[in-house]
């Protein structure tokens, strides 16, 4: 995306992806950011933004209501019935892209999709536990500092395809996670960025329903507003995976290299599995949790966390706004990996 910012004749200044092209402008001031509790709005982005993989989202944007035609105005039950006969139309179909992976793929989502709902009670209350109920704000002074994906990202991502999603990379998610208000990644000179106070010009209203309860923070009993509520300091937990789960743990990640013996993955609950953020193989052998060598373990693993800068960046941003529980397999409480981990955070963020 160009970094440029677009001023059009209404003096207004929008975020440099707009560009030139009308048909983004509405798009950009009326809908992208926004939070979505809809549903079939959710469904209609998955949709769209599976299509676009590997295409430009003008390419798509342009083609909307041609999809919204073939998909059943993006019902997913109506789209989960679809058999090898529509799926054959929709290939002679010059309204959308035809392609036969991700046609195959829109209906074989809408089946997981509302798979999600029978669990969830929703899919809108499914997705936004991955930022906890609430959106996030980013304050990026241009577009090139806008992220392609994210550790939320990831993990929904990850998430969809075990339940059966297909077109559904950290990428293509992100992008969901943007258009549908997850994520605000307005610029901050953008007059839609929340901190201008003309961001709030004519947003396109809809009969969402109310946000979804956060599920990963300790503001669940809180009805205030996302700008008004005063929002209890992250914290980082630390605690064994046989521990049973609590609404209380936030985002659970695992944090050792080899999975815990003894545990189903079902069970488990976790949210992202940073393998690669545990130590070293020769390095957890030498420790063997002797406190002894505690100090030097330490430095020894902060060393080794210094040369993933990119994972580190990324678990610090989450850490310095979420709840996190660091989840580990070791019987020793007081020397171990995640409290490694734990200090070597504590170094950059304010608990």
């Amino acid at each position: 995306m160009a970094s440029k910012k677009t001023a059009l004749s209404d003096q207004k200044t929008r975020c440099g992806w707009v560009g030139n092209k009308p048909h983004f402008i509405p798009y950009h001031d009326e809908e992208w950011g926004e939070p979505v509790h809809d549903d079939h709005r959710h469904f209609e982005m998955l949709i769209l933004e599976g299509a676009q993989a590997g295409l430009s989202w003008s390419t798509i944007l342009l083609r909307r209501e041609g999809y919204r035609k073939a998909f059943a105005g993006f019902d997913p039950v109506k789209v989960a019935k679809f058999d090898a006969r529509k799926e054959t139309s929709l290939l002679k179909n010059t309204g959308i892209i035809r392609n036969r992976l991700k046609i195959k793929s829109a209906i074989t989502n809408a089946k997981a999709f509302l798979a999600i709902q029978k669990e969830f009670g929703s899919f809108d209350t499914y997705i936004w536990k991955f930022v906890g109920g609430r959106p996030k704000i980013n304050k990026w002074k241009d577009i090139s500092q806008v992220p392609a994906t994210t550790l939320e990202s990831d993990a929904l991502s990850k998430d969809l395809k075990k339940r059966g999603f297909s077109f559904v990379g950290s990428t293509v998610i992100y992008a969901h996670m943007q258009a549908a208000g997850l994520v605000n990644d307005h610029t901050t000179d953008c007059f839609r960025h929340p901190s201008n106070k003309n961001s709030q010009t004519s947003p396109r209203k809809t009969k969402n329903k109310k946000p979804a309860v956060p599920l990963y923070s300790d503001e669940s009993k809180s009805s205030a507003s996302p700008t008004t509520i005063k929002r209890k300091p992250p914290m980082i937990r630390l605690k064994r995976i046989y521990e049973s789960p609590s609404k209380g743990d936030g985002i659970r990640i695992l944090v050792d290299r080899l999975w815990p013996r003894g545990v189903a993955k079902e069970s488990a609950s976790l949210d992202l599995w940073l393998r690669d953020l545990a130590p070293s193989s020769t390095l957890r052998k030498w420790f063997n949790h002797d406190s002894g060598r505690w100090q030097k373990f330490l430095d020894a693993y902060s060393t080794e966390l210094d040369q993933q800068k990119e994972e580190v960046t990324r678990l610090k941003n989450m850490a310095s706004r979420k709840t996190l529980t660091f989840l580990y397999s070791a019987k020793d409480q007081e020397y171990n990996n995640a409290k490694a981990l734990k200090i070597y955070l504590g170094k950059f963020l304010k608990e």
